[in-house]
């Protein structure tokens, strides 16, 4: 989702492991980080740290525009959910932090008796069953199908 801020992190990722290499080099700790350039090298890795993290930011403002009660839910959680959010068995850790008392959802299974994206029910807190009349089926972007289970529920 964010290609240019991927390259940029795994940038600084390669150019950390590199500096680290060399630290080991040096067994005097005052020494090793007194290197010249060094202290450069770190404030340039910090300050491209601060582009990806302010592009990440603004790309879960995006998700949470389009799906409001992600504001109700930690960065490191609303990560977790986009990056899985096509299998929504993944997911369903999460629902609590989304819906007030629904714990999981119910869903058909296939001829491996593997749950499908098709949910023909919830859970509640208190492990209370509700069949739906209708099934509701979990796909495409996660934050449009938590908005549809939103109504649908």
């Amino acid at each position: 989702q964010l290609p240019e801020d991927s390259k940029r992190f795994d940038g600084v990722d390669a150019e950390w492991k590199e500096l680290m290499k060399e630290a080991v080099n040096e067994v005097n700790a005052v020494l090793a980080c007194n290197l010249d350039g060094r202290l450069e090298r770190i404030e340039g890795m910090l300050a491209n740290l601060e582009k990806c993290e302010k592009s990440l930011a603004d790309y879960l403002e995006t998700k949470r525009i389009a799906y409001p009660r992600f504001y109700f839910v930690a960065s490191a959680d609303l990560l977790d959910i986009l990056s899985k959010g096509s299998n929504p068995q993944l997911i369903l850790k999460h629902l609590p932090k989304c819906f007030d008392n629904i714990l999981t959802l119910e869903f058909n299974k296939d001829k491996e008796n593997n749950p499908t994206k098709v949910a023909i029910g919830m859970y509640s807190n208190e492990k209370e069953y509700v069949a739906w009349p209708k099934e509701f089926t979990c796909e495409g972007p996660v934050e449009t199908w938590l908005f549809g289970l939103t109504n649908h529920t």
